[in-house]
């Protein structure tokens, strides 16, 4: 289980986020769709914040809302290639009914996936397994789209 607000992973009986101190609504009584959030899928993750300049990272889709988690510079820096071992602190999260739509996009040569939001904003992300990923985020978007 992750908390709503800042994506922190918790125990499943955690009430309140160890992090943040968001209550979980599990001593709530809440909606069913707050607490059926479900991981759909999780790895690395680099954002591409321009052409020279990528954020090493972890992403986490489940079927509500795509979290970006970052590893800092600094600690980059201090682990080094074993930075990607390590998961990182949240940095944000799109719900799914904020996706608009999502592409293929490019960093260099590699391709990526470029997430288009209703707003407006665009988040570009490469993944290890790119391919696997666009498909479970465009049906994660699917199946929200259709409820």
């Amino acid at each position: 289980m992750y908390c709503m607000k800042c994506g922190k992973e918790l125990s499943n009986d955690a009430n309140f986020c160890s992090s943040c101190g968001t209550n979980t609504g599990e001593s709530l009584d809440t909606s069913a769709s707050i607490q059926s959030e479900k991981i759909i899928m999780k790895g690395l993750c680099n954002r591409v914040k321009s052409p020279l300049f990528v954020q090493n990272g972890n992403a986490i889709l489940t079927n509500k809302r795509f979290i970006y988690l970052k590893h800092s510079i600094a600690k980059t820096l201090v682990v080094g290639a074993f930075i990607n071992l390590t998961k990182g602190s949240f940095d944000f999260d799109i719900p799914l009914l904020d996706i608009l739509s999502i592409e293929d996009g490019r960093q260099g040569i590699s391709k990526t996936i470029v997430i288009n939001t209703r707003n407006g904003e665009k988040y570009n992300f490469y993944f290890t397994n790119r391919e696997e990923w666009k498909i479970k985020i465009q049906s994660a978007i699917n199946s929200i789209n259709y409820r």
